[in-house]
């Protein structure tokens, strides 16, 4: 109790230093949420992408329906096949002439797509660096004539999400340890304040923990307080901007608020706390030593 009343009347006393501290953590701790958020996105929309990336095996033309289901039966127990799809002729047919769009698809009115096209299975990887393998595996199908394997594609998505990942994270980090010199900084000038208190304590006999617990404490809160901030803008920012840029990014979802709220308002405040009690206990370290 005694700690605590202390470290509520230093920031008290030191009004202007505690806000300048609140506002500047809550700052960082924004920053570093809105990387946060963009990762889990990334990493999301990385995984829409990847479902998307499908091999497309091909089936011999003069093959029977019953040569169609055995072929849709072994590419599916192939190893690292998520999952399969039939197109039969006609249905890839008409989703040409779909693409091709009704200004085109007239030409394609008198023709028949069982003339022109074949069946095939589109296949889903289970895992994407494995594509070539399920290439090989399912050229070993009776009855499969060719197989469509977009790994240029796949390769270029697993890059581009693993890149954005790591500078990411490179980011996240660089706004940790900035957030900690502050505060580190901040509870100095403290320190710095009461520097003969601590060293009186020190000779009538205070333990070092005794005399650190009450700046640790204004650490936490300063702490707990710049995080409270920054997931509250954070929670009406993101939704705002998810709300006005869902209408441009009909091909991707992105994670709704109420999703990522636990893991993102979760880890911003026990940043928020580890932030204020390790940059308060380095600050108040060389004044131990008398």
């Amino acid at each position: 109790m005694y700690s605590l009343k202390t470290a509520l009347s230093s920031l008290g006393r030191n009004a202007v230093m505690t806000i300048a501290s609140i506002v500047t953590i809550a700052c960082c701790l924004f920053l570093f949420g809105v990387f946060l958020l963009f990762a889990f996105n990334i990493n999301y929309i990385g995984e829409q992408v990847s479902s998307q990336c499908e091999l497309q095996a091909y089936i011999d033309e003069n093959a029977s329906p019953a040569d169609e289901e055995r072929i849709l039966s072994e590419i599916n127990s192939i190893d690292n096949v998520k999952s399969v799809e039939f197109e039969s002729k006609e249905q890839a047919f008409e989703n040409y002439k779909t693409q091709l769009g009704a200004e085109y698809s007239e030409y394609f009115r008198d023709m028949n797509g069982s003339d022109i096209l074949r069946s095939s299975v589109k296949i889903t990887p289970d895992d994407l660096s494995r594509v070539n393998e399920i290439e090989q595996n399912a050229l070993l199908v009776r009855g499969v004539a060719k197989v469509v394997n977009r790994e240029d594609i796949i390769r270029k998505v697993i890059s581009a999400t693993d890149l954005i990942k790591f500078g990411s994270l490179i980011a996240m980090l660089i706004l940790l340890i900035t957030a900690v010199f502050i505060i580190q900084n901040t509870i100095k000038l403290s320190v710095h304040a009461r520097e003969d208190e601590i060293h009186i304590m020190k000779f009538v006999g205070a333990t070092d923990s005794f005399i650190r617990r009450p700046f640790m404490l204004e650490g936490i809160i300063v702490g707990i307080i710049g995080a409270s901030i920054a997931i509250i803008v954070i929670s009406f920012g993101y939704t705002a901007v998810v709300g006005n840029v869902a209408g441009f990014l009909d091909i991707f979802r992105l994670y709704s608020f109420g999703q990522l709220a636990l893991p993102v308002a979760g880890g911003l405040m026990l940043f928020g706390i580890i932030m204020g009690s390790f940059g308060s206990r380095t600050a108040v370290r060389r004044h131990l030593k008398v």
